[in-house]
């Protein structure tokens, strides 16, 4: 076992048993099983067949939607080190399982039903399915998994090291082409051959050496408490794009151009003030279905959500 590995391992273990501080284990929050993002509605945005990817994600659905667009070249950067095991796991299960049994090994919240949870999250038989494949494609991964499933009732795994921020399958369907049944199938030979490199750290102390002609930033605009950041993540970032690449600053929920700001919502969210620090930068606004925010999973007709877009001349 390699020292990462035997450190996230190790970390992992100490989170499930309560026993773990920051300062030990890692200032990060948990992961997302699923995106919370609508992928759908800004993914064509951008030119991914035989182009090249660097995002954030945690759950991996950025890549898996980049993979069955076309895109092979893909780097996943995230401060929670336990991403690139749960990319795996998830990839190992979409191509072991039918998607009946994919939902039932991967959802929790909300599942089947609304309001009734899945308690057979991570189950040890439909693991057992997935283990060869898991091998396969990273072994670290099938270390990490199979010794939290040895040690814990999978159900505590998922409730420690996961987010409870989970849409139900209508809005999941939406939000990940790869969930559409023949989109399913036919993405399982992709996710064989093609490997996302992985890197574990801080958008902003990280140090990316490669270029690229796509990047998305996600929801990380809405965490940033200053303009100041807005405008460091954004030249930083800028500056590992290609010519004519694109950046995707960040996702908006619920926004438009003429959507007005109230204080209390992130600075990122400010409009006509990011606009304006981001002057140099001629930023585009592109709208689409959105996620209604405040009645999460309910409704999903009557938002818009946007991204904030640019691209490098």
């Amino acid at each position: 076992m390699n020292d990462e590995l035997a450190r996230n391992l190790n970390n992992a273990l100490l989170r499930c048993s309560n026993r773990y501080v920051d300062e030990k284990c890692g200032r990060f929050s948990k992961m997302y099983p699923f995106t919370n993002e609508n992928i759908s509605g800004y993914i064509d945005y951008f030119p991914l067949k035989d182009h090249s990817l660097l995002t954030v994600g945690s759950s991996g659905d950025q890549v898996i939607n980049a993979i069955d667009k076309g895109c092979t070249d893909i780097t996943l950067l995230d401060i929670n080190p336990y991403s690139r095991y749960y990319y795996f796991l998830k990839v190992a299960s979409l191509i072991s399982l039918n998607i009946d049994d994919f939902r039932l090994f991967l959802r929790f919240v909300d599942y089947p039903k609304k309001f009734n949870n899945n308690y057979n999250v991570f189950n040890k038989q439909l693991f057992n399915k997935v283990t060869s494949e898991l091998k396969l494609l990273d072994n670290d991964s099938y270390i990490f998994w199979n010794k939290l499933f040895s040690n814990f009732d999978p159900l505590l795994v998922r409730e420690e090291l996961f987010s409870e921020d989970e849409d139900d399958d209508i809005c999941l369907n939406m939000f990940n082409s790869y969930l559409n049944k023949a989109r399913y199938q036919s993405l399982k030979d992709k996710l064989k051959v093609i490997k996302p490199e992985f890197i574990t750290g801080d958008i902003f102390l990280t140090e990316v050496k490669q270029k690229y002609d796509n990047i998305w930033l996600s929801s990380i605009g809405p965490f940033l408490r200053s303009f100041d950041k807005i405008k460091e993540m954004t030249d930083k970032t800028a500056k590992l794009l290609n010519d004519d690449g694109l950046l995707l600053i960040s996702y908006l929920y619920a926004t438009t151009k003429d959507t007005p700001y109230d204080s209390e919502y992130a600075s990122i969210y400010d409009l006509a003030k990011v606009y304006e620090i981001l002057s140099d930068y001629q930023i585009e606004l592109k709208t689409f279905l959105g996620v209604n925010f405040k009645k999460r999973s309910w409704s999903l007709n009557d938002t818009e959500d946007s991204i904030l877009l640019y691209r490098k001349k």
